[in-house]
């Protein structure tokens, strides 16, 4: 008669329990799913965040675009601060049924928000959550005279102010973007 190693030395074989094999499957699956969790909540804040971005960034951009092409159009400056400008503009432009009026774009700092007036009417906004990340204004006007140069605020003569910068910052959520352009006034 034949023994094998394993009886002669008195150790025996056996394979794994069903319990034991439900315990090791329960702990795989653990592990498993807080990858699976991690992987998906990773993947959700990216999305929040791009969200974020391109909202804040087409937000801006069509507000932005508004603001400079009314200032393209103007034939001067009325008023004018680091957070608002009040444009002329004359009859014969694609705004207010070619009509002459005064617009009114300011910063409200309350809202965090940009308006637009067109007095004597109320101010309506135009953009929104309008501010920086640190917290500072989300609007801000430079303005340049015929030689390029920037202008003390307010501009003192307005008469000499020529081109506009704005400069506007969203922010939604952890995101800021900010955009900043000019406008050359035509009246001028």
């Amino acid at each position: 008669m034949t023994c094998s190693a394993n009886e002669t030395s008195g150790i025996g074989q056996r394979g794994l329990t069903l319990l034991e094999l439900v315990i090791t499957l329960a702990l795989l699956a653990a592990v498993l799913g807080g990858g699976i969790y991690a992987f998906v909540a990773t993947g959700t804040r990216s999305a929040r965040e791009t969200n974020d971005f391109v909202q804040s960034q087409a937000q801006l951009r069509a507000a932005f675009d508004g603001i400079l092409e009314e200032a393209r159009w103007a034939q001067s400056v009325q008023a004018a601060t680091a957070t608002s400008v009040t444009l002329a503009v004359p009859a014969g432009t694609p705004f207010n049924g070619g009509a002459a009026y005064t617009v009114i774009f300011a910063y409200d700092a309350a809202a965090d928000t940009v308006t637009r007036q067109v007095p004597p009417g109320a101010a309506t906004p135009v953009a929104f959550n309008i501010v920086q990340a640190s917290g500072a204004d989300g609007l801000a006007f430079a303005y340049f005279d015929t030689f390029g140069t920037m202008m003390a605020i307010p501009p003192v003569p307005l008469t000499d102010v020529v081109r506009i910068r704005g400069t506007l910052t969203a922010t939604r959520g952890t995101i800021s973007r900010t955009l900043t352009d000019d406008a050359a006034l035509r009246g001028r």
